[in-house]
Order: structure tokens, then sequence, then C-alpha cells
């Protein structure tokens, strides 16, 4: 029987990572001892042994080579941490965002305000936005479409170990018709575009699924045009439409909702301070 010392594989793993991450090493660290081990951080940092298998070397080894390649913790770990519960993520949908957390606090408050509602979230990936409103709004009857199979694969799985009713299904929202009715569309689509790649962390760019974040530069609101296009038949008059958008780009979002008569358009700042999120009610 062996035994492990939480401290000693904290500082391990710590050592090994630090000349690539730096002070975010104790915190990947610490991630993957918790993973591991089933400690707190409080315990792991008072030291604790705790059992291990014939392949733990082998795993934390692994855990350690795919850091070193810069690959998501969230991705090695395979979960993600959103709003209070853990989400099962792969390289097949989206690493779930704190700012994403604000978009669905923002429509879980709208819908404590109105009764039974039918709500549907397009481009779910994970599923983690329609698995959080069917939670904590159930007065919402929620459905979610993503045009990848694969994707809605985790997101049902995420649903079913979670505890939560949510309709899935397959769809592409660029040429997807549909005549049932909405009280509130809410999507978070692609809007990085192509240009900004260069801003962004190796990482996200070798790991998470482009076709989930890019658009072209020459047509970056083509997934909000699309969806405002779709709400003219299916979102119910004074229906709630809610977007995450690109923050450079949040006022020509809302400029496409006033162009279609939409009334309330509000553009939220996320925690950080940037336009990130515009909503509308339909006349």
């Amino acid at each position: 029987m062996v035994y492990t010392s939480t401290l000693s594989l904290f500082k391990q793993i710590r050592d090994e990572i630090k000349p690539i991450y730096g002070q975010e090493a104790d915190m990947l660290a610490m991630f993957i001892v918790e993973h591991v081990s089933g400690f707190s951080s409080t315990d792991i940092l008072t030291d604790h042994k705790f059992q291990t298998g014939p392949n733990f070397r082998a795993t934390i080894l692994k855990y350690i080579l795919q850091l070193k390649k810069q690959e998501p913790i969230q991705y090695i770990l395979g979960k993600a941490y959103f709003y209070d519960n853990y989400f099962e993520v792969n390289e097949s949908t989206l690493i779930p965002r704190p700012e994403t957390e604000e978009l669905v606090r923002l429509i879980v408050e709208y819908l404590h305000q109105k009764p039974l509602l039918q709500v549907l979230d397009i481009g779910t990936g994970s599923g983690c936005i329609a698995t959080t409103i069917a939670l904590n709004a159930p007065n919402a009857s929620v459905s979610a479409l993503d045009v990848s199979s694969s994707a809605l694969a985790v997101a049902e799985r995420n649903a079913n170990v979670i505890g939560a009713d949510v309709s899935f299904f397959q769809a592409d929202i660029l040429t997807y018709k549909s005549d049932q009715k909405f009280d509130l569309i809410v999507s978070n689509p692609p809007y990085v575009r192509e240009s900004e790649k260069k801003e962004m962390n190796k990482n996200v760019l070798e790991h998470e699924p482009g076709k989930a974040l890019f658009v072209t530069d020459e047509d970056p609101l083509i997934f909000y045009d699309a969806i405002i296009d779709f709400a003219k038949d299916t979102l119910c008059g004074g229906g709630a439409i809610f977007f995450e958008v690109n923050q450079y780009l949040a006022n020509e979002v809302g400029s496409l909702l006033e162009k279609e008569k939409y009334n309330a358009v509000h553009i939220n700042k996320d925690i950080n301070g940037n336009d990130r999120f515009v909503s509308g009610i339909k006349s």
C-alpha cells in the first residue's frame, strides 16, 4: 500500500511547471492535487497522506507533460467549474468563462420575474448555459442546440449528471428553421475576429475548437444576424434576447436589435469593465 504526501506532490508539480507558468504554477499544481487526492487546498498545504495506485506516478507525469505543452488544465482534468457546478469539457467544447456566468446571472434574474417560459440556448457547447438556467429558473422549459454532435454529447452528459432537464438537438443556426415559439433566446456564439487571434493565448488557439470561437473580419456579426433573423418568427412578442458579444462590437450588435425594433436594448459590462452582453425585448 503506497501513500503520497499532498504537500510534496504539490511542490513537485509546481516546481516542474514554474519555468513556463510563473506565479500561475501554484494554482495549476493545486488544481491537479485537489483532483487526484480529493483534499481541499487548505488540507493540501497543511499536508495529508493519501493512498495511490500503481499507475499514479505515470498519471502525474502525464499531467505535467500536458501542462508543459500548455494544454488547458480544464481539458487535462476533463472538467471546468461554472456557476457552482463542474462541467465535463473536452476539445469539442469551449471552456466556460467567468464572464458567461454573468450572462447566466442576468438571465436567471430576468426569468425569476416571469411565469413559465420557453427558453432556447443557441450554440450550447458544453451545455453550461442551458443546464444552469434549467437548474436556477424552475419556471423555464429549456431547449438547446448546437451544430456539433460531439459537443451535444458532452452537453447531454452534463445535464444528466448535474440533474437538469434540458432538451438538446443538433442544428445549424445559419440554416435552421422552426415552428416553435420561445419567450427567451440566449446565445454566446463565435465572435472573435480572425485578426484578433494575435491577442489570444497559445493554449486557447491550439486546443479550443476554432469553429466555436472565430468569425471572419469581413462578416463578424454573421451569427447575430442569423439569430435575430431566426427570432423574427420564433421569439414571441415581448420576448427577450440575450447575447454575449465581442467587446469591440457591442454597439453594432445593439444596433442590429434596434433596427428590428427591439425595445430596452441594453449593453452590460463584464467583471473586467468590457462591453460584453447585449439584450433587448421584442416589440
